[in-house]
C-alpha cells in the first residue's frame, strides 16, 4: 500500500510542481496588477476572469474526462487517435463558438461588464481565441498524464509561467494597456505554448474525426457539461453578484484577496491531476479500497497543514513593507485579503470531493455529478444575492466553503452505498480538531502578545501540529515507514 501511495505522492509533487506554477501565474502577477491597476480596472480583469471560466465549459463540453476515462487503459496506437480525435472535437465545436463570440462580441461585453466600451469589445475578442488555443493545450496536457509524464508536464508549465509574466510586463507594466494588456499578454502566451505542445508531440498525433467514436465519450463526458458550468458558479459568480451589489471596484477588491485564497486549489489541482490516473489504474487492485481510504487522511493532514501555515504568515508577509518598493500587495487591497484563509478552506472541501469521485467513475454514475453541483449553485448563486446586501463580499467567501463542503456531502451520501470505501473518520476527525485549536490558540496570541511575540508562537505552533499528530493520529506501521524513508 506504502509503495502505491508512494507513487502517488511522486506524481502529485511533480504534477503540483507545473500545477502551481500554472495557478501561480496569476498569484504572483497579483502584487504587481495592485500596483498598476486600480480597484475598477482590476475588477474589469476579474470579470472577464469569470466570463472565460463559465463559458470554457462548452469548449471543453466533458471531452476531457472522456479521453481520460476511455484512453487511461488504451495502447498506444489508440492513444494516439484518441488525442487526434479530441483535438478535431475541440476545433469544430470550440471554433464554431469562437467565431460566434468574435462576431457578437459588442452585444456579449455588456453582460460581463456594465456600460462596457470598446476596449472591453476587444478583451471579449481575445478571450475567444484564448479559449480556444487553451483548450487544445489542455487535451496534449491530459495526454501526457496518460502517459504518466509528469516532469515534462511540469516542464511545460513552467516554460509557459516564464512567457506570461515576462509578457505581462511588457504589456501591463511598459505599455501601461491595464486589463486589455493582461489579456493581450494571456493570449500570446497561450499560442505560444500550444505551438511548443504541437511540435513536441507531432508524432504522437493521428487526426481523425468518427461519430461513432464520439458518441460514447458524449454520452459519458456530456453530463459533465452542465456540472462544470454549474462548478464555475460556483467558483465565481460571486464576482458579478458583488459587481452589481457593491460596485465594480468592489468586486476587484474581493477578488483579489480571493486570488490569495486560490493558493489551496492550487494544491487540490496537483492532488486531483495525479489522482484521476492513479485511481483508474489501482481499481483492480485489491487494496484498492483501502488506498483510497488512507490517501483522503494524508490529504487532509497535508492541505490541512498548508491552511494553517498560510493562514499564519501570509498576511503579514503580502503586507510587509519592502525597502524601496513598499507592501506587496497595494493598500488599496488590503480589505480583501480577510477572505483568503476562508476561500483556502472551501478548497480542501473541493479536494475533499474529488476523492469521492472515485466511485463514481468505476461506477460509470456520471449522470449524479450534475446534480450534485447544481445544488451547490443554486445555494451560492441565491445565498450571494440574498446575504451580500446584509454582510457584504464576507458572505461571498463563506458560501463557497458552503458549496463545496455540500458537495462533498451529497457526493459522499450518493456514492457511499454503491461503492463503499472504509474512510478513516476518527483518524480524520482529530487531524481536524488539532487544527482548529492550533488555530484558536494563534489567534488568541494575535490579540494578546505584540506581533513578534504572536508570530513566534505561530511558528511554534506549526511545528507542534506534526508533533502532535505522531502519536496521536499516525499508525505504528506509518511511523515505521517514515523513519525508514526519512531516518
Amino acid at each position: 500500500m506504502f509503495g502505491k501511495i508512494h507513487g502517488l505522492v511522486k506524481d502529485s509533487a511533480l504534477y503540483g510542481v507545473g500545477t502551481i506554477a500554472a495557478r501561480a501565474v496569476a498569484f504572483l502577477l497579483l502584487p504587481y496588477y495592485s500596483h498598476l491597476m486600480t480597484p475598477t480596472e482590476y475588477g474589469v480583469y476579474a470579470l472577464f476572469l469569470v466570463f472565460v471560466s463559465i463559458v470554457q465549459a462548452l469548449y471543453v463540453h466533458g471531452i476531457d474526462i472522456a479521453f481520460l476515462r476511455f484512453s487511461a487503459t488504451a495502447k498506444g496506437e489508440q492513444k494516439r487517435r484518441d488525442l487526434g480525435m479530441a483535438l478535431a472535437q475541440t476545433l469544430l465545436v470550440g471554433g464554431s463558438i469562437s467565431a460566434l463570440i468574435i462576431l457578437f462580441a459588442p452585444a456579449i461585453a455588456p453582460v460581463i461588464i456594465n456600460g462596457a466600451g470598446a476596449r472591453e469589445i476587444l478583451i471579449t475578442r481575445i478571450c475567444a481565441g484564448l479559449m480556444l488555443s487553451d483548450t487544445l493545450s489542455y487535451h496534449i496536457f491530459t495526454f501526457l498524464r496518460i502517459q504518466r509524464r509528469p516532469v515534462l508536464f511540469s516542464t511545460l508549465k513552467l516554460i509557459h509561467v516564464v512567457l506570461n509574466i515576462s509578457l505581462n510586463v511588457l504589456m501591463v507594466g511598459t505599455f501601461r494597456l491595464g486589463p486589455l494588456g493582461a489579456y493581450l499578454a494571456f493570449l500570446a502566451a497561450s499560442v505560444a505554448l500550444l505551438l511548443l505542445l504541437l511540435v513536441l508531440v507531432r508524432r504522437e498525433i493521428r487526426f481523425h474525426w468518427s461519430w461513432e467514436q464520439v458518441r460514447p465519450w458524449l454520452i459519458f463526458g456530456l453530463p459533465n457539461l452542465p456540472s462544470m458550468i454549474f462548478l464555475y458558479a460556483v467558483e465565481v459568480s460571486d464576482r458579478k453578484w458583488i459587481e452589481a451589489l457593491l460596485g465594480i471596484d468592489q468586486a476587484g477588491i474581493y477578488a483579489a484577496g480571493y486570488r490569495v485564497g486560490m493558493l489551496m486549489n492550487m494544491v487540490a489541482q496537483a492532488f486531483r491531476y495525479a489522482w484521476q490516473p492513479f485511481f483508474l489504474q489501482t481499481a483492480d487492485d485489491k487494496e484498492a479500497k483501502q488506498i483510497y481510504a488512507r490517501v483522503l487522511t494524508y490529504y487532509v493532514a497535508v492541505a490541512g497543514w498548508i491552511w494553517l501555515a498560510a493562514t499564519f504568515l501570509l498576511g503579514p508577509l503580502l503586507k510587509w513593507n519592502l525597502p524601496g518598493i513598499g507592501p506587496l500587495i497595494d493598500e488599496r487591497y488590503w480589505a480583501g485579503l480577510q477572505v483568503f484563509p476562508i476561500v483556502m478552506l472551501a478548497h480542501i472541501f473541493n479536494g475533499v470531493y474529488a476523492n469521492f469521485m472515485v466511485g463514481v467513475y468505476l461506477e460509470k454514475k456520471t449522470m449524479a455529478i450534475p446534480a450534485v453541483i447544481g445544488l451547490a449553485a443554486v445555494v451560492n448563486v441565491v445565498g450571494n444575492g440574498l446575504l451580500i446586501p446584509h454582510f457584504g463580499y464576507m458572505a461571498s467567501a463563506w458560501l463557497t466553503v458552503a458549496s463545496y463542503a455540500l458537495m462533498a456531502v451529497v457526493m459522499y451520501l450518493y456514492i457511499q452505498p454503491r461503492y463503499p470505501v472504509p474512510y478513516e473518520w476518527m483518524r480524520i476527525l482529530r487531524i481536524a480538531m488539532t487544527l482548529f485549536v492550533a488555530w484558536g490558540l494563534a489567534g488568541a496570541a494575535r490579540d494578546h502578545l505584540p506581533a513578534i511575540g504572536a508570530l513566534g508562537v505561530m511558528i511554534l505552533l506549526l511545528l507542534v501540529v506534526p508533533a502532535v499528530w505522531w502519536p496521536y493520529v499516525l499508525h505504528k506501521e506509518e511511523r515505521a515507514a517514515l523513519r525508514r524513508r526519512f531516518g
